[in-house]
């Protein structure tokens, strides 16, 4: 634009030049031609000085009328050749400014049910999708050898309880000896743990919920075998839910609890505004970062765990600012930041440029908050500013007062 404008502008000089020569020499012939035909005395030159005099006052004053005229009209057809660029208005607005992660939905209501006696699935009582309420029976294992046992260390239990007795009551009449009055205490009293030992082995039979919630999945079917260690159920309980996240070591002081937060999950479409509820005090070796974790309302039960949730931590808010786009915003070959700012002259409807060097605060999402440089008001070239040199005549095509 600048070579285009520079040329148009050195060939109209060119074009004022030789008409003005034109004119002189025009101007020169002329007084050429007077001063020669008065030498010859010729009839249409007055002879008179001071009549020839006003004539060629009369020639000179027409010269400089048509003078004007072109000067005119050659300004007229520069001007319009000036182009026409689209510009903003800086107007101060609110800048915000957020940590975007990427979470996971999780609970602490995801239990995998692993039985703590090994037997045969001799009954499911559940189905899945089933709520269980804690300590509610899902399903029991085969237990016939075991009651066999129980049986069996209760025969002996009662016979040792009787040999006790009999044995307490000869001791407490001095009758007999006191190591077989220890004997028998000792023997029964063994037999009453063994016995106690078993019952309790019994009911771990029966596979109870540890937690309240929904039966997910059942990983046994009735005829299997069950162990421990090996799940055999999964229980979840979608009532205390979180997003869970990963922060860089370097927002330490800005994430904190009760920071407020803005969570999207995009594959159900649904968003939410919620406050960070529980920061971690380790930051992690490999990747130096901590945890965090921000706890969500699921009433609507939409939310499961492992589901992806997006984050937008609170780090800088703003409510009056100068901001622009980051596409306006150019750096020159010493580094600095600057923008292109018009400004008027002497035709109202004709601006020229400037360059405005600027400092360059935080930026997000595509914008930047001016922290020095510009002011309410100043009118930014907008489209084509990469195109313009300062100095630059353009004209406005729209101004515009919306944000930048």
């Amino acid at each position: 634009m600048k070579n285009t404008l520079k040329t148009m502008k050195n060939t109209l000089i060119s074009m004022k030049n030789r008409f003005l020569s034109g004119i002189i020499l025009t101007g020169l012939m002329i007084f050429s031609g007077t001063v020669f035909t008065s030498c010859h005395h010729k009839d249409n030159t007055p002879a008179d000085p001071k009549a020839r005099r006003a004539q060629l006052i009369k020639q000179i004053d027409s010269l400089k009328r048509e003078l004007v005229r072109l000067e005119k009209q050659m300004r007229d057809t520069s001007e319009a050749d000036i182009p026409y660029i689209d510009t903003d208005t800086v107007q101060p607005q609110k800048f915000v400014k957020y940590i975007d992660l990427q979470g996971t939905v999780k609970t602490d209501g995801n239990i995998m049910v692993v039985p703590e006696f090994q037997g045969e699935v001799v009954k499911v009582y559940k189905k899945v999708g089933d709520p269980v309420r804690k300590g509610e029976v899902i399903m029991r294992l085969d237990d016939e050898i075991l009651r066999n046992q129980i049986d069996e260390v209760r025969t002996q239990y009662r016979l040792a309880l009787t040999a006790y007795q009999r044995q307490k009551r000869l001791w407490d009449q001095k009758i007999g000896s006191e190591m077989a009055y220890l004997q028998a205490r000792a023997k029964k009293d063994g037999l009453y743990k063994k016995l106690r030992t078993l019952k309790s082995q019994l009911r771990k039979a029966k596979v109870t919920a540890p937690i309240s919630g929904t039966l997910d999945d059942i990983m046994v079917k009735e005829g299997e075998m069950a162990a421990p260690g090996r799940p055999v159920a999964r229980i979840v309980n979608l009532d205390k839910i979180y997003a869970e996240a990963d922060v860089s070591e370097k927002y330490l002081t800005k994430v904190r609890k009760e920071t407020p937060v803005h969570i999207r999950f995009p594959e159900i479409g649904k968003e939410m505004d919620g406050k960070v509820g529980y920061t971690g005090n380790f930051i992690h070796p490999n990747n130096r970062t901590f945890k965090t974790r921000v706890y969500l309302d699921n009433s609507d039960q939409l939310l499961k765990p492992n589901l992806t949730a997006h984050l937008q931590i609170l780090e800088l808010e703003k409510d009056s600012a100068v901001v622009l786009s980051l596409d306006l915003i150019m750096e020159d070959r010493a580094g600095n930041n600057y923008v292109f700012v018009l400004e008027p002259t002497d035709k109202p409807d004709i601006y020229t440029v400037k360059k405005r060097v600027i400092r360059v605060g935080p930026s997000y999402n595509g914008r930047a908050m001016i922290v020095q440089g510009l002011n309410p008001g100043d009118l930014i070239a907008r489209f084509g500013a990469r195109g313009l040199t300062e100095g630059d005549r353009v004209r406005i095509r729209k101004p515009q007062s919306d944000r930048l």
